[in-house]
């Protein structure tokens, strides 16, 4: 029964891969790369499909009894390597030549999953995904290989912003794809209040360089609801600042009052940094400093004593949060973005 239930479901992603590499071929679909998806299990080895790509055939391996062997989440072309000392076999991935030999095994090293990417089918490379537990973003990467002249690997692009949307192009032809790009406040607070945002790169002579131009077609154009709420989000940052300032009812303990940390960590959470990065990486960096303005009060000078000296008064803070920002990565595409803006 569960053979059974694991082959419809192949059947109908088989179905669903076929179909995108129809509806492919009159884009920049890969003349190069044809896939079987036959299930072949011998003991606790499972393949999990082949793929021919140019002169090469690309064949996955899954170890049945791994524990993470669910990240293939029962997909063809997905390979995942035993994890345990003194299995019979460590492969998940085998490559070979026209005339079957062996050119390559495990094409990425250390990592628990590896599946074939459907940007696959509309690029001349072959595209591979790498996977870790829980891994809804920083985790995931792209391995590109070519099958010209030879077999060999092109590039690893990542961590993704977004693994669903993989590899794309755009009317030029360009290949892209958003990386994930993260980030902690000037005075490194915890992981928790780590800040993220999304850079566009092109594929230009095998390697992958900034898309200024795409990120600048694809600017956010924010309507009036979306500015209420980035307004309503300045007014609850404002309004726990001022509490922090005031401590009306002493609804604040005192030991809080007189620590920078636990306010600081309050803002964060209500995503205080992640807002002024959303904006600025949107070419609204004039937003960002009007949410800044609304949402850090002028009284909060008055507690100068209790904060950090990059954030000592408000006219310090934004000069360490302006400074933050130039040092961020990607920072020269940023600022371009942001031109004509009110800096």
């Amino acid at each position: 029964m569960h053979y059974n239930l694991f082959m419809n479901k192949l059947l109908v992603f088989f179905i669903l891969f076929a179909n995108i590499a129809s509806n492919a071929e009159s884009q920049n679909s890969n003349h190069f790369l044809e896939c079987d998806a036959s299930l072949k299990v011998e003991g606790d080895i499972a393949s999990t499909g082949v793929c021919q790509f140019g002169e090469y055939q690309i064949e996955f391996f899954k170890n049945l009894r791994a524990a993470t062997a669910h990240l293939c989440n029962n997909q063809p072309f997905c390979g995942v390597q035993a994890d345990w000392k003194g299995a019979d076999s460590y492969i998940d991935t085998i490559v070979k030549d026209l005339n079957g030999n062996i050119v390559a095994t495990n094409l990425v090293e250390n990592v628990d999953a590896i599946l074939l990417n459907s940007s696959s089918i509309n690029t001349p490379y072959l595209v591979l995904q790498t996977k870790r537990p829980g891994s809804a973003g920083p985790g995931s990467y792209f391995h590109i290989f070519t099958a010209s002249p030879e077999f060999k690997k092109v590039v690893k692009i990542g961590p993704l912003w977004n693994s669903k949307k993989g590899i794309y192009t755009n009317e030029n032809q360009d290949l892209l794809v958003d990386i994930w790009v993260k980030n902690l406040p000037p005075e490194n607070p915890a992981l928790a209040n780590s800040i993220s945002y999304p850079i566009t790169l092109k594929l230009t002579d095998n390697e992958f360089v900034p898309a200024l131009e795409q990120m600048k077609n694809e600017l956010k154009v924010y309507n009036q609801d979306e500015l209420q709420k980035i307004n309503s989000k300045a007014k609850e940052i404002n309004a726990l600042v001022t509490k922090y300032i005031l401590n009306p009812d002493n609804e604040i303990e005192e030991y809080k009052l007189t620590s920078p940390g636990f306010m600081l960590m309050d803002i964060y959470q209500l995503g205080f940094m992640q807002m002024i990065i959303n904006l600025v990486r949107e070419g609204r960096i004039d937003l960002a400093w009007e949410f800044f303005d609304r949402a850090i009060p002028a009284r909060y000078d008055s507690r100068e004593e209790f904060n950090l000296p990059m954030y000592k008064t408000k006219k310090i803070m934004k000069e360490t949060i302006n400074n933050w920002l130039t040092n961020l990565e990607y920072w020269n595409e940023i600022y371009q973005l942001n031109q004509g803006k009110n800096n």
